[in-house]
């Protein structure tokens, strides 16, 4: 497999790892205004929240740009490694780096939607989008 793709995909990674960081102290930051009731923080911080998630689309986008280069068999482990799974063939260090960076993404994913979660409920109770 090439290791200059594989290499791009672990910087693309490490910018999608940045933003998801942002996201979780953004949402955070929504709870903490929506305590205090601070209508014009939370509508600034949705917003700021809402260009984190569209840097994300486009960081996706380019992943998928490069996956698209390799062969469909490779394409399918890279896929599994982005997710944090390890497979035989992941024993390279850029390989490593992938999965371990695709673990620490899904892990802060995990963690912004519980807080996404606590505050969606508190604000829309049973008309919540996770019930």
């Amino acid at each position: 497999m090439e290791e200059s793709i594989l290499l791009e995909i672990l910087k693309e990674m490490q910018k999608k790892y940045q933003s998801i960081a942002e996201i979780e102290r953004i949402t955070r930051e929504v709870g903490e205004s929506l305590s205090r009731n601070d209508n014009t923080a939370v509508q600034m911080l949705l917003g700021m929240r809402q260009e984190e998630m569209d840097k994300i689309d486009i960081i996706n986008r380019n992943i998928r740009c490069l996956i698209s280069v390799l062969s469909t068999d490779e394409a399918v482990q890279v896929e599994s490694w982005l997710k944090g799974l390890e497979d035989e063939k992941s024993n390279g260090p850029i390989s490593g780096k992938i999965i371990e960076k695709g673990k620490s993404i899904q892990l802060l994913l995990r963690r912004t939607i519980e807080i996404d979660k606590r505050i969606n409920t508190r604000i829309a109770g049973t008309q919540s989008f996770y019930n």
